[in-house]
């Protein structure tokens, strides 16, 4: 008969498998470091499986507690973003090159190339699931994303984020001080930021609504709580002449590595931000309103989809601008 082996420790951006799996890998690597105390690699391989155990059991733990609570009815899970691609095999290596990023799946919808990527299975029976995911549907007229349109863009907060690598699997660098603005193959825009404490990178999709209170009024319908709008940085304190002598602005700086939010912008999301995807919604252009993110005709167009069902209290014909 045959044996099921252990996985031997990979790297991937955000730990992935089982505990049982790594636990397994890790005595057989123990008694090699063991033997040979001085191999780096014996070394190396047994601080990551120590590392991937120790994030992969505090995701179990998020994964059960998720999954009862969706059960159970109390909550959501924010769990994927369709968008169209032109290219698939650019769009594909973009994420997996460039990001870091696993394919889920593929399969063929109608013709077309349905690819879904992400940093761990969506799935709420895996130690390593419960991550938010990108469906990438291969379209030849993309729809329109950024700019005036609905949907603005994703931020993702990742451990490691390499320029060079990013570049060169085909994303287009704007800005890249303290954290770094771009568009990934598709058009999709991106802003990313580095933090190794996430348990999943996607950390939101900002969207433009055109009426704030009534778009707060929807999501909050929904189940989702909602975080208080996003205020201006004040004045500086301490406007002694050695203060002023020490910077050229009369605001409290910001974090250079944290991407700055639109002022009146509302987090909304299901949970824990720090753990979950959530929603940013951006307040409405003065004498604007925001285009909605449509390709062609027949044509895919940009989708959220959430796990368990919505309130009761939730209409089933309500929808947010």
């Amino acid at each position: 008969t045959a044996t099921r082996r252990p996985a031997i420790a990979a790297y991937t951006i955000v730990p992935t498998g089982s505990v049982r799996d790594k636990t397994a890998r890790l005595a057989e690597v123990e008694k090699l470091y063991a033997k040979t105390p001085d191999d780096p690699y014996a070394f190396g391989e047994k601080a990551q499986l120590e590392y991937d155990i120790r994030q992969l059991e505090q995701n179990t733990k998020f994964v059960a507690s998720t999954r009862e609570q969706v059960r159970a009815g109390s909550t959501r899970f924010l769990q994927r973003l369709r968008v169209p691609v032109d290219d698939m095999r650019e769009a594909v290596q973009f994420w997996r090159e460039g990001c870091g990023a696993l394919v889920l799946s593929t399969r063929i919808v109608d013709g077309a190339n349905v690819t879904v990527v992400g940093f761990g299975p969506e799935s709420l029976r895996r130690d390593d699931g419960a991550k938010f995911a990108l469906e990438l549907v291969e379209s030849s007229e993309p729809a329109p994303m950024g700019g005036d349109h609905a949907l603005q863009y994703v931020q993702l907060a990742m451990p490691v984020f390499r320029l060079s690598r990013v570049m060169a699997a085909g994303g287009k660098i704007e800005s890249a001080y303290g954290w770094t603005q771009l568009t990934a193959p598709g058009g999709l825009p991106l802003r990313v930021r580095i933090d190794e404490s996430r348990r999943d990178p996607f950390e939101f999709v900002a969207v433009r609504v055109s009426a704030m209170g009534a778009a707060v009024e929807h999501f909050t319908r929904l189940g989702m709580a909602a975080g208080k709008p996003q205020e201006g940085r004040r004045l500086r304190k301490n406007l002694g002449l050695d203060s002023l002598l020490s910077s050229n602005s009369l605001l409290e700086e910001g974090d250079a590595f944290e991407p700055e939010r639109e002022i009146g912008s509302v987090y909304v999301g299901y949970g824990d931000p720090q753990s979950n995807t959530g929603l940013l919604l951006l307040p409405p252009l003065p004498g604007k309103r925001p285009k909605p993110s449509l390709g062609a005709q027949g044509q895919p167009e940009p989708t959220l989809r959430a796990v368990g069902a919505p309130p009761a209290s939730a209409s089933a014909s309500a929808s947010a601008s």
